[in-house]
């Protein structure tokens, strides 16, 4: 790592974000000026939709670090623990208030049999994972499950479809969801307990798990099972047929497209509805990576990287509103196109997204696809969020991959030695909008050319990255707005949370921001920045980013005029009259 800060050193002495980085030691914070750079209005009467708290959702697979030393040490262990969790790793997902986790994979779920984590852990086989390494399988069902209730979030399960049969998945949700006790019998015979749930209580359970959101798959086109669309709606309808849900309604969700690759989409829901029976059908799973480097996928540095790849990443984040919006239209989700009888609106569910680099600020070797994490990633982490929440009808679930020790993490973990990432402090800043009402928010300001928009990105062997079109602009300032459905403020719909991203590395944006119909009485904010986009936390520097207090001026005739930083993310609370 020493040798790598070196590098990073002798390359900003070049990078034209240097002389960005001296431009923002001497401004303010929050400056203010006479001109105004942008504009945004917010509507609160044309409403989007209630936000989900689920699209801050959570991602652990057994991949590198990130379940043994990221969330597993051992009840033995010298480090700080709850039932042998990392006690950091619990505190974390409470601080970010996790509403679900998604385990085991991730491409780990499809070679994974949930039997092996049962029972004493010295008795339970050791096997070789998806990954290339040997996993002990001391985490298993009991311990994510024990993870969720330390943590207070509900539970993700991904299901394996490619190298298990359908009655091993029937037989999961009956070890999972079975009630404890005796079971009404449908013969004159006496009810007995039933045999998977006296299983569960052996080991440590007696009441059930009560899981009702299920993957059933993953990435069926690619590591779980190279299947075609066609192939993969047969799997899921025989998989999901007739599964009893002991009084819990199930929400499953079909595994859909590699980015943009909307044929999957279409040719599936062909598939899937020329059988009218699919009331299961809750969700469709939707993977995007965003890569490093524009020549190839999972390439460049996740430290150095020059001003180009800093808009060229965030120009390509900023893809998944088109990824939304296809693959929402191609589920035959169109203005006054006819629904099936019985049939909810299915949601989509981005249950892997972040970034993705090359090797080079991994930990430690064995702790495969770790990565550090920047100020550029925090601003990717926002951007993301602020397009599920201004397609707050159409995504239900999202969870970042992963929240330890693997790709756009939260939190890294090595020994004990923890720190948390600027992305962290993204989540934090968000909670806000939980639950709230999504509004339309107008942002008019000058966008970004993309200095390697007509680069074409070679996929090579990775199959994550899809179909891409070029990418020329970014939005010069981004965000989304929602009104507060609950707590202090939310009678009459008068708190209003409102984010934005300014992406620019060395503009501030002295932005007007108004609110049609309303006027505004008071305004708070909290803003992440940092004089350099390269910025990071590291275990000897673990607050070298984090988010601060934002100076919001007293409002004058119902407007706010605010100056957002460079390379910023920012929350406001706006109180409305």
């Amino acid at each position: 790592m020493t040798e790598h800060l070196t590098s990073r050193r002798k390359f900003l002495q070049t990078s034209a974000l240097a002389a960005s980085a001296l431009a923002f030691r001497t401004s303010p914070l929050v400056s203010q000026s006479t001109q105004v750079d942008a504009h945004i209005e917010v509507l609160p009467a044309e409403p989007v939709g209630a936000i989900s708290p689920e699209i801050y959702s959570h991602f652990i697979e057994q991949l590198g670090g990130v379940i043994y030393d990221g969330v597993w040490v051992g009840e033995k262990s010298k480090i700080p623990n709850q039932d042998g969790i990392r006690s950091s790793f619990i505190d974390m997902m409470r601080a970010v208030e996790a509403p679900v986790l998604r385990w085991p994979g991730g491409c780990f779920a499809d070679s994974y049999d949930w039997r092996d984590g049962l029972g004493p852990r010295d008795k339970r086989p050791a096997r070789a994972g998806f990954w290339n390494q040997q996993d002990s399988n001391h985490y298993g069902l009991h311990e994510f499950m024990r993870t969720c209730r330390l943590i207070g979030c509900k539970p993700y399960l991904a299901a394996n479809v490619r190298s298990q049969p359908a009655r091993d998945f029937y037989q999961q949700i009956e070890y999972c969801n079975t009630p404890a006790g005796d079971l009404p019998s449908n013969s004159a015979a006496p009810a007995e307990p039933n045999a998977l749930a006296t299983l569960r209580a052996e080991n440590g359970d007696r009441q059930p798990f009560n899981v009702d959101l299920w993957g059933v798959g993953n990435e069926s086109w690619g590591c779980g099972g190279n299947m075609t669309p066609e192939e993969y709606a047969a799997v899921f309808r025989r998989y999901t047929a007739w599964v009893p849900n002991y009084g819990n309604p199930l929400r499953f969700v079909a595994v859909g497209p590699n980015g943009d690759d909307v044929d999957w989409t279409t040719r599936l829901f062909k598939a899937l509805y020329a059988n009218p029976e699919r009331r299961h059908l809750w969700g469709l799973s939707i993977h995007y990576y965003t890569s490093g480097s524009a020549a190839r996928f999972a390439d460049g540095d996740a430290l150095q990287f020059s001003a180009d790849e800093h808009y060229d990443l965030l120009t390509r984040g900023s893809l998944m509103e088109k990824i939304v919006t296809d693959h929402w239209s191609a589920m035959g989700n169109l203005p006054g196109q006819p629904k099936s009888p019985g049939q909810p609106q299915v949601k989509l569910v981005v249950d892997e997204w972040g970034a993705w680099y090359g090797k080079g600020t991994a930990l430690a070797p064995e702790y495969n696809l770790s990565q550090q994490s920047t100020m550029r990633d925090a601003l990717l982490a926002a951007i993301t969020f602020d397009i599920f929440q201004r397609h707050a009808d159409k995504v239900g679930v999202g969870a970042v991959a992963q929240s330890v020790n693997c790709l756009h993490s939260l939190m890294l973990a090595q020994g004990d030695k923890v720190t948390l990432t600027p992305t962290f402090h993204v989540f934090k800043m968000y909670l806000p909008h939980r639950g709230g009402q999504a509004v339309r928010a107008e942002f008019t300001a000058p966008t970004i050319s993309n200095p390697l928009g007509n680069t074409p990105i070679q996929v090579g062997g990775a199959s994550y990255i899809g179909a891409l079109p070029p990418v020329k602009t970014l939005a010069g300032l981004s965000g989304s707005a929602s009104i507060a459905a609950k707590g202090p403020g939310s009678e009459n719909g008068k708190l209003l949370t409102l984010s934005v991203v300014n992406p620019h590395l060395t503009r501030p944006i002295t932005t007007e921001i108004a609110v049609r119909g309303r006027s505004v009485t008071s305004a708070s904010g909290m803003v992440l920045a940092s004089p350099d986009v390269h910025d990071h936390n590291d275990f000897a520097h673990p607050d070298a980013v984090k988010a601060v207090a934002a100076q919001v001026d007293a409002p004058g005739g119902g407007k706010i005029r605010h100056t957002f930083p460079p390379a910023s993310v920012t929350t406001l609370q706006i109180t409305l009259a």
